[in-house]
């Protein structure tokens, strides 16, 4: 057991890197999209139902992606992307 356990310990992990570049071809851009700063209730609400009721007057779907970028004890910021 300790042989095997040792040997485990001495391994080493490679990635060939013909498969990093089939990886890093296949990676998409991100664009990020507009920050804003909205109110919040730290005291007592999650930062995500501001943000995803700011989505909504703003007529972006509930699916959209974003990015909480800071919070402080009045305000969310966060970024679509």
């Amino acid at each position: 057991m300790l042989l095997v356990a040792l040997g485990f310990g001495t391994m080493s992990l490679t990635t060939s890197s013909e498969y990093v570049a089939k990886t890093s071809m296949n990676q998409k851009k991100v664009v990020l999209g507009p920050t804003y700063t909205i109110p919040w209730k730290s005291c007592c609400e999650s930062p995500l139902t501001p943000i995803y009721n700011d989505l909504a007057k703003r007529g972006y779907p509930g699916t959209t992606n974003f990015t909480i970028n800071s919070t402080t004890s009045t305000t969310v910021t966060y970024t679509i992307w």
